[in-house]
């Protein structure tokens, strides 16, 4: 799939397959393509390449109204003169439902969705949350097999938007519906998900289930942009016995054939130390309850790493530490910026 506005290509060479009542999400930043690639499928754009299937059938051609989707928008696109009910009705009243037809599914998904007791109000008497519901009982009641949702939680607090993770979430699951969901918020993706598209320039940057996503990224913009915090990450230089982190004198955390690649670590993969590992200096505590993520420099000037332990640790800027790595690192090509093969791994200090 290709998309371009004038000079700027929001999607280059997009391909991707969500298999039937998979739960997929389009991720990465403002600015990847990835609603417009939402709206490609929607049919609300035409694509300048490529072809859309839904379910086999090639819509690429066919009006919105004909591809058999729903779609949950940001805005929520709730009509303020209409009542609950009639907002969710609204499709099926336009496509020509009887009367029996739509208040059968309309007492079916105001049910579902905690709605029973809202449907005479008109929007502008519900909260954020209310009004989000509304917009996925208008989805459930066109009883479509593909639903879209373009970052619909964004409006809401985010004790809200958690909870509302989790009725999305069991709502897809109920049905059994095929839903792609968009959104720059990592925390939404990897808690819903069952595959992750992460986008970036209007390409696919890795298409996985989240936990490999975390665990293997295929690249230093997946591996900085999924977790909180992110993988930290450092360059390599040639040490005795190996590669070491740039400006230390080891340990040795790679392969002397990989002293030009960065090397990453995740902070829960870090543990301080009182036996051997790499010297660090705290420049920053920040304190979040049931752990601590402590942020220090190593190594050459600007270059740091995040450490993540349990509990409070009051540590004052300057503090030297010493941290133990992972015998397994993530090691990725400098130029290219992909993932090198297979982590190779790390000689434990009694073999060094």
């Amino acid at each position: 799939m290709t998309k371009s506005f004038g000079a700027t290509a929001a999607l280059s060479g997009i391909s991707i397959d969500a298999p039937p009542g998979t739960f997929l999400v389009l991720l990465g930043p403002s600015g990847c393509g990835k609603s417009t690639l939402l709206r490609v499928i929607a049919g609300l754009e035409r694509p300048d390449s490529g072809r859309v299937f839904i379910g086999g059938r090639d819509v690429t051609d066919m009006a919105p109204v004909s591809r058999g989707i729903a779609m949950v928008f940001q805005s929520y696109a709730l009509f303020p003169h209409l009542s609950v009910a009639e907002n969710i009705v609204f499709g099926l009243r336009a496509r020509g439902a009887t009367r029996e037809e739509r208040e059968a599914r309309l007492a079916s998904a105001a049910s579902m969705l905690g709605l029973d007791k809202l449907l005479a109000r008109r929007p502008s008497q519900l909260s954020g949350g209310q009004q989000q519901r509304v917009a996925l009982a208008r989805a459930v009641v066109a009883q479509a097999p593909v639903c879209l949702m373009d970052e619909p939680l964004s409006n809401l607090d985010a004790k809200l938007r958690a909870e509302m993770r989790k009725e999305i979430r069991a709502l897809q699951q109920r049905l059994g519906m095929t839903m792609i969901y968009v959104t720059h918020d990592q925390s939404e993706a990897m808690s819903m998900a069952d595959q992750v598209v992460l986008m970036n320039h209007g390409r696919v940057e890795q298409d996985d289930p989240p936990p490999a996503l975390y665990a293997r990224p295929r690249s230093v913009f997946a591996a900085a942009f999924i977790g909180m915090p992110p993988m930290s990450l450092m360059t390599l230089a040639a040490g005795p016995g190996g590669a070491v982190v740039a400006g230390t004198q080891g340990p040795v955390v790679a392969p002397a054939e990989a002293a030009r690649a960065l090397f990453g670590v995740r902070p829960e993969e870090l543990s301080v130390t009182d036996g051997p590992g790499l010297e660090v200096e705290t420049l920053g505590v920040e304190f979040l309850g049931a752990e601590t993520v402590l942020t220090c420099a190593v190594g050459t000037a600007g270059q740091t790493l995040q450490v993540r332990i349990g509990g409070h640790r009051a540590l004052p800027a300057g503090t030297k530490l010493r941290v133990a790595l992972p015998a397994v690192p993530h090691l990725f090509d400098a130029a290219t910026g992909q993932r090198l093969p297979e982590p190779v791994r790390r000689p434990m200090p009694a073999d060094a």
